[in-house]
Formats: C-alpha cells, structure tokens, sequence
C-alpha cells in the first residue's frame, strides 16, 4: 500500500506542522479547516517551520567551523571548503511549499491515500468528523487520527470502513519530535498498522529521521501514560509546599536526567491539552488521575503555556 498524497484535517499547530512534515517527504498535502482563511494560516505556519529549517540548515557548516576553531584550530580556506561541502543543501521553501493546498471542503479529499485528523481533543467533535467524513473517501483510504489519549475504537465505528482506521499520533512539535505512535482500533486490520509503520519508517522531519513504535490502545498509549502521571505528581509536590515549579525541573532535569522539567514541558505541550489528557485518564481510570485544582484554574484563566504567552511560566516578551 503506497501513501501518495495525505489529507489533514485541522490546521492549526499540530496540523499544520504534521503538513510540514509530509511535504518535506515530498508528498502531496491537502490541509482542510473550517473556512480558506484559517486553511491558509496553517499553510503560512508550515512555510514558517520550512525557513526555520532553511536557516538552521545553511548555518550547520558554519556552526561547525566555529566549534573546531574554539578547540585552537586554525583552519585553512580549503579545509573550510571541505567542511562546507560536507553539509546538505539547504531546502528549497518555495518548492516544497507547493506540494502544499488548502481546502475548506471534504471534495478534495476524494483521491488522498492517507487522512490524519489534528482537530479538537474531544471524542464527540472526532466521532462527527469520523462520521461526516466517510461520504468523501475512497474505500481503500486510510483514515487516522492524531489525539494522543481518545478512544480510537469508538471512532471507528462512526467509520465506513472501521477495519482502515488507527492511531498516527505525533508528538509537539512533529518537525522536531521523532516519534509517532502508532495504535490500532479493535476493528483495525493488521496490514494496515504494517503500512503504516513501514511508510513512517521511511520519512524524516527537520531534525532527524521519524521514529514509529506500535502500541495498543489504552488510556494515553506509551509515552503519556507515563509522562501526564509525571505531571500530575510534579504539581502536588508544588501544592503540598516541598517546592516551587522551577525547583522541581531544576531537580528532574538534573537530577533524572530529563531535557525538560516537568513545567516546562506542560508549557512547551500546552496546558490545556495536558489537562484534557489528565481529564480523559480520570474517566477512563478512575479518581486517582483527578488534575489537580492548579493546572484547572490555569486553563479556565487562559494561562495555557508558551501559546498564550503565560502558562507556569511567564513566556510575555519583556520590555
């Protein structure tokens, strides 16, 4: 099964940058919203992560001479030449941008091989989605999702063909993070999740090449069955008084060895998403993943990490 061209559905962060990445790969992208204008701000946000990587990209030869020479290594106009050459060509944007359309209607998702879904994390407006948009697809379409802790299986039976539907869920933000999580519905046939993994196997983003693993579904799948507990606990040692935020990932950082505290990572994700995991865990699981009253005030107040300027951090540009 070849995955040609690939359909979002949402184009706000995680769709958008998700586009950015299938059309590095040099796959046709058609990214879907509710009206062209913000269809067309998801695509003004990939062209954003693609200059990002053009720039990143032109200054590593640069970036490498200087590290040699920090050791007192005086390098001659030919050896720089060398080490220049070693490096990859910068991306050419306006090309690979191309590869980018924008709809606001399901129509033109009729001839996509691929459909992964980054709307709202809630498991009413997906089972809708999932519903509406079996009327457009080709029945040999793949139809994914991106939530990272909602009921595939429930989606899958608001599906024409639940048997081709999954997990692909990517981690903020997917032109950085490598991994994909990939997890079958009860109803998924077992070559579709082989297509999957096999197709993710062979793709890169701005960094590095994509890492899938295969998981089961489950409240939060691998990674953040671990890491919103995580979360969770790192907020009570703050209400209970042993420490203040920075504190905490000052202590996880170098202490467990993370590259990211706890907070900051809450911030980097969002707050409001790592609360409707943390809400979606307490229904499935049961009171002892109840969020904690702090990150619920956080997200009623707006304060929902580096997104909205303020979240346990203060992110505002300072004067």
């Amino acid at each position: 099964m070849e995955f040609k061209k690939i359909g979002i559905v949402g184009s706000g962060a995680m769709g958008s940058a998700i586009a950015e990445v299938m059309i590095l790969n040099g796959l046709e992208v058609v990214i879907k919203d509710r009206t062209m204008e913000l269809a067309q701000k998801g695509k003004q946000n990939a062209t954003k992560y693609l200059q990002e990587m053009e720039k990143y990209v032109r200054n590593l030869p640069e970036r490498e001479i200087k590290r040699v020479e920090k050791f007192g290594v005086s390098l001659s106009d030919e050896q720089k030449a060398k080490i220049r050459s070693s490096f990859p060509e910068p991306p050419d944007v306006e090309k690979i941008i191309q590869r980018l359309k924008v709809t606001d209607t399901y129509e033109d998702f009729r001839d996509v091989d691929l459909v992964i879904e980054a709307v709202f994390e809630e498991q009413k407006v997906k089972n809708d989605l999932f519903e509406e948009i079996s009327n457009y697809l080709r029945d040999d379409a793949v139809m994914a999702s991106n939530t990272s802790s909602l009921n595939i299986t429930e989606m899958a039976s608001h599906y024409r063909h639940p048997e081709r539907v999954l997990v692909i869920h990517f981690f903020n933000p997917p032109y950085l993070m490598p991994l994909v999580e990939i997890v079958p519905a009860l109803q998924t046939d077992g070559k579709i999740v082989d297509s999957v993994y096999e197709f993710f196997k062979g793709k890169r983003n701005n960094r590095e090449n994509l890492v899938p693993i295969r998981a089961k579904e489950a409240p939060g799948f691998v990674v953040n069955r671990i890491l919103i507990p995580m979360i969770g606990e790192a907020l009570k040692v703050v209400e209970e008084g042993i420490a203040d935020y920075e504190t905490v990932d000052t202590g996880m950082k170098k202490g467990a060895g993370m590259p990211m505290g706890p907070f900051e990572l809450a911030d980097y994700v969002g707050v409001d998403i790592v609360y409707h995991v943390m809400e979606s865990f307490r229904k499935e699981l049961g009171d002892a993943y109840l969020p904690a009253r702090t990150i619920k005030q956080m997200v009623d107040a707006g304060w929902l990490g580096m997104k909205s300027g303020r979240g346990f951090y203060d992110h505002r540009k300072k004067d």
